[in-house]
C-alpha cells in the first residue's frame, strides 16, 4: 500500500490516496505529503483482469482525482487486507504443525468513499477483454465480501476529463474500426471465448489436425494480408509461434531444458518484436487527449486548472 500511495504521489499534489477500515471499523487514511509532482501532463494506466489490490488503489486514486485515464478491463476487484498468522506460533509448538492461516483484517476503500472489491476499477476506456471474468477475479469467488462504501475523504479533484471523454471514444472507436490487427485482437478473443464455452476438446487425432489447419491458415490469410515488417498478434490462445515460422502455433510438448535453445532464442526475438495491440492503442488516446486539449481552451481548463497544454 505505501508503494501505491508513493507512486500516486508523483501524479498529484499533497492529498489522500486511499482510505482503510479495520475489523473494528475504525477508519484511517493513507495521504501523499509531498508538496508538487513529478509530472503535470497527460497521464494514462492500462489495468486488466490481473490488476490487483495496489495496481487497484493507483488506478482508482488517478481516476478519482481526475487526473488521468484508465484504459482497459475491469480489474480484479480487491478491496481487502490480509494478514498471516502463524498457527504454530499460536499453538506454541516446537515444531511446525499446524502452517499459517491468511485472515482477513481491513478494507480499504477509494477517496470517494468507495470500494475496489468485488467490481474492481471500471475503466473510462474499454479494451476487448482478455481473461474470463467468470472464473478469475474476485466476483469469481463464492464467499466475496460485497461491495460497500463509506463516507469520501476530504480530497480536490485535480481535474475532469468527462468533458473530454465521449471525443476520446468516439475517436478510438473510430481508429479500431480500421486497425486489422486490434480486429484480429478481437476475432482471437471471441474464438477463445467460444472454446471455454464449449468447454471440450476432440480427441479425434483427424478433428484436432483439422482445427490445427484452419487456425493455422487464418493466421497465414492475416500474414499475407499484413505489410512487411509490421508486427502480429503472436501469443493466440497461448500459443508460441515456431521459430522460422510466425504462423505455426504449434505446442511441441517439449520441456524448457529439451527445447533447442537457438530455437528459444529466436522465439523470443520474434515476441520481442511483436506488436503490442492494446499498448499501441493507448498511446494513440492520450495523443489525441494532448490534440484536443491543445484546440479547445475551454476543456483544457477543466480537464487541468492551469494546465501547460493549453493554447496561449
Amino acid at each position: 500500500m505505501a508503494e501505491a500511495v508513493e507512486l500516486t504521489g508523483l501524479f498529484i499534489d499533497k492529498g489522500p490516496v486511499v482510505q482503510q477500515r479495520s475489523a473494528s471499523g475504525e477508519i484511517s487514511v493513507e495521504s501523499n505529503t509531498r508538496a508538487g509532482v513529478a509530472w503535470d501532463g497527460p497521464v494514462g494506466v492500462l489495468i486488466n483482469r490481473g490488476s490487483a489490490s495496489a495496481s487497484e488503489i493507483f488506478a482508482a486514486a488517478i481516476q478519482d482525482y481526475g487526473r488521468g485515464l484508465i484504459i482497459g478491463e475491469p480489474s480484479y476487484g480487491k478491496g481487502t487486507v490480509q494478514s498471516m498468522v502463524d498457527l504454530d506460533r499460536v499453538a506454541k509448538n516446537n515444531k511446525p504443525q499446524f502452517g499459517e492461516l491468511k485472515m482477513t483484517v481491513a478494507q480499504f476503500f477509494r477517496v470517494n468513499g468507495g470500494t475496489a472489491q468485488l467490481r474492481g476499477v471500471e475503466p473510462d476506456i474499454l479494451f476487448p477483454a482478455l481473461s474470463d471474468a467468470e472464473n478469475f477475479g474476485e466476483s469469481s469467488f463464492d464467499n466475496a465480501l460485497p461491495w460497500a462504501q463509506i463516507k469520501a475523504a476530504d480530497y480536490s479533484p485535480a481535474g475532469d476529463l468527462k468533458g473530454v471523454l465521449p471525443i476520446l471514444l468516439a475517436l478510438h472507436e473510430a481508429r479500431v474500426k480500421k486497425d486489422k490487427d486490434f480486429q484480429y485482437l478481437q476475432q482471437d478473443i471471441a474464438e477463445s471465448k467460444l472454446q471455454r464455452k464449449k468447454n471440450l476438446v476432440s480427441l479425434n487425432e483427424a478433428t484436432r489436425r483439422k482445427e490445427r489447419d484452419a487456425q493455422e491458415a487464418r493466421i497465414t490469410s492475416r500474414e499475407s494480408r499484413r505489410d512487411t515488417g509490421r508486427g502480429a498478434h503472436e501469443d493466440i490462445v497461448g500459443k508460441e509461434p515456431a521459430p522460422g515460422k510466425r504462423s505455426a502455433l504449434r505446442d511441441d510438448g517439449l520441456q524448457a531444458d529439451e527445447r533447442n535453445l537457438a530455437n528459444e532464442l529466436a522465439a523470443e526475438k520474434v515476441r520481442k518484436n511483436a506488436k503490442d495491440i492494446l499498448l499501441n492503442e493507448a498511446v494513440h488516446i492520450l495523443s489525441d487527449e494532448v490534440g484536443v486539449l491543445k484546440t479547445d481552451a475551454r476543456l483544457a481548463a477543466r480537464v487541468k486548472p492551469g494546465s501547460p497544454l493549453m493554447p496561449d
